[in-house]
């Protein structure tokens, strides 16, 4: 991952940057779709069996497999440098 953003440093013409790592939000009333690449609040009518690319994690019923939890910045940064 790193290797990433150096070479976006370097497309960029910069020579440091400071990331922050992602941390995951169990519990937050959020979900993420990564069929779709969207996210929303549980239960806002977006995710369900009325979705096209629903498909349930066991099978028969409940949580799509397409759903998971969203990700929030640390508070802890990195710093890359070339």
């Amino acid at each position: 991952m790193i290797n990433y953003f150096k070479e976006e440093l370097k497309e960029r013409g910069l020579t440091e940057i400071s990331v922050y790592p992602a941390k995951i939000m169990i519990g937050s009333g959020f979900y993420y779709c990564q069929e779709l690449g969207v996210s929303g609040e549980k239960g806002d009518g977006e995710c369900g069996k009325w979705c096209e690319y629903y498909e349930p994690r066991n099978k028969k019923s409940g949580r799509c497999r397409h759903s998971a939890h969203p990700y929030e910045a640390s508070n802890e940064s990195i710093i890359i440098k070339l």
